[in-house]
C-alpha cells in the first residue's frame, strides 16, 4: 500500500514538471486604453506579428518550453499597419514609436527587458513580470551593480506640450501623435533633449547608452506582461 503510494506521488511529480515545461514562458499583452491598439510585435529580423488589441483586450505571445525570443520588441503602430507593404519584415513605423524590448532565453540564464524612447513617444507602457524565476536582484542606481527584475513605466499624457522645444512632434494623418526623439535618433546623449525624455521616464531608455537605470533583467522561464496605458490613459491620437 505505501509503495502504491509512493508510485503516485512520482508520477504527480513527474507530470507537474511536464506541465510546467510544456507551459514555458512568453509575453502577454494587455490593453488597458480605452480604443483599440494596433500591436507589433517582432524577433529580429523575423516577420512582424500584428493584432489588433480591442479596449480591455489581451494577447499572448507563446514561446514554448524554448523560453526563447531574441532580440525582441513590442509596439503600438500609429499607421495602423506594423509591416511595410510587400515586405512583412521590414516595420512599416517602428521608428516613430517607443518599445517594450526583451532579449529571452540567450543561454546565460537571464532575459533582459526595458522600455526605450530612443527612437520616439507615442504611447503609455509598464512591463510587468508575472512569474518572476531567480532571486531579486536591483538595478545599479540602488545598492548593488546588477540590474533589476523590476517593471519598467513610461506614461506621457501632454505629448504636444512634453515635446517642445528640444524634440520633433509628428502628426500622422490618422491623427496619432509621435514625439521623435531628435538625439535619441542621432545617437547622441545626454542632451537636452534626451534628458527631456529621461526626466518624463527615469526607468526607460532615452539615448543607446542609458543602460544604467534602464535594463532589467529575470531569470530564463520568467514570464512577462506589456501593457499599454497602464494608468488608463495614454495618449495615442490627437483627441
Amino acid at each position: 500500500m505505501a509503495s502504491g503510494g509512493v508510485k503516485l506521488c512520482v508520477v504527480l511529480l513527474l507530470a507537474s514538471v511536464a506541465i510546467s515545461v510544456v507551459h514555458g514562458c512568453g509575453i502577454n499583452i494587455r490593453n488597458s486604453c480605452p480604443f483599440t491598439v494596433t500591436t507589433c510585435a517582432q524577433s529580429g529580423n523575423s516577420p512582424i506579428n500584428q493584432f489588433n488589441i480591442g479596449a480591455g483586450g489581451q494577447q499572448f505571445l507563446d514561446f514554448g518550453s524554448a523560453c526563447r525570443w531574441p532580440a525582441g520588441a513590442v509596439w503600438a503602430s500609429v499607421r495602423g499597419q506594423c509591416a511595410a507593404p510587400g515586405n512583412p519584415s521590414a516595420a512599416n513605423d517602428r521608428n516613430l514609436a517607443n518599445l517594450a524590448e526583451w532579449t529571452i532565453g540567450d543561454g546565460s540564464g537571464s532575459d533582459f527587458y526595458d522600455l526605450s524612447n530612443v527612437n520616439a513617444y507615442t504611447i503609455a507602457m509598464r512591463i510587468r513580470v508575472v512569474n518572476r524565476v531567480g532571486e531579486e536582484k536591483t538595478n545599479s542606481a540602488d545598492v548593488g551593480a546588477t540590474p533589476r527584475c523590476g517593471s519598467p513605466i513610461c506614461v506621457i499624457n501632454d505629448i504636444r506640450g512634453f515635446c517642445r522645444p528640444n524634440n520633433q512632434l509628428v502628426v500622422l494623418p490618422s491623427t496619432a501623435l509621435s514625439c521623435i526623439n531628435t538625439d535619441g535618433t542621432n545617437g547622441r546623449g545626454p542632451t537636452a533633449g534626451t534628458q527631456q525624455f529621461k526626466t518624463a521616464c527615469p526607468t526607460a531608455y532615452s539615448y543607446n547608452f542609458d543602460d544604467e537605470t534602464s535594463t532589467y533583467t529575470c531569470g530564463t522561464g520568467s514570464n512577462y506582461e506589456v501593457e499599454f496605458c497602464p494608468s488608463g490613459n495614454g495618449l495615442l491620437k490627437d483627441e
